[in-house]
């Protein structure tokens, strides 16, 4: 629908513009292209509204890296996550362990299949089991092991900021978004 209005809308122009001088059919002419740029960034914007969006709202920044054998196939990372306010993760896995703390904000965090150790700052240790939801503030801390799906959101209007340690397999994403047809 929005091909169709600029392209007649392109139609109109051209023929409007054949009765007017060269500085006029300048203008006439980048309007349109203006319309047709606009339509097609909010089209494409629209289109990638796919799980994959959240990177917009996550920042994940390495603070240090390197790999702990010779043969490279696994990357050991500190890194620090931000989370925006308002975000939902999408449901997914890590090829290898990840241990987290919270350094601020407060995270929902669920357990779709398997589970996860979870220590408050109180030192209270308790394990999440599939389809448990849990709230992380500052001072606690998580254990994921590889391939246990998950997902978190930020249900606040101030960002979560993450630490993060992992040990993962060097060849694959550092987040594997899980499809439940795909069991």
């Amino acid at each position: 629908m929005v091909s169709n209005t600029i392209i007649t809308s392109l139609s109109v122009v051209y023929r409007y513009s054949k009765e007017r001088t060269l500085k006029m059919n300048k203008l006439s002419v980048m309007i349109p292209l203006s319309v047709l740029a606009f339509g097609s960034v909010f089209v494409n914007h629209q289109a990638s509204s796919s799980p994959n969006t959240y990177t917009q709202f996550v920042t994940r920044e390495v603070l240090a890296s390197g790999y702990p054998t010779p043969d490279k196939k696994q990357i050991l990372e500190l890194v620090r996550y931000t989370i925006a306010p308002k975000t939902k993760l999408p449901t997914h896995t890590h090829p290898g362990m990840q241990i987290e703390k919270v350094e601020a904000g407060t995270l929902t965090y669920t357990v779709v299949k398997g589970e996860a150790k979870v220590t408050k700052a109180d030192s209270t240790e308790l394990v999440l089991q599939q389809g448990q939801t849990t709230k992380l503030t500052v001072g606690d801390s998580l254990v994921e092991p590889a391939n246990m799906v998950h997902y978190g959101e930020n249900q606040t209007n101030k960002p979560v900021i993450l630490l993060s340690a992992s040990l993962f397999n060097a060849n694959q994403p550092k987040a594997i978004l899980f499809r439940p047809e795909n069991r």
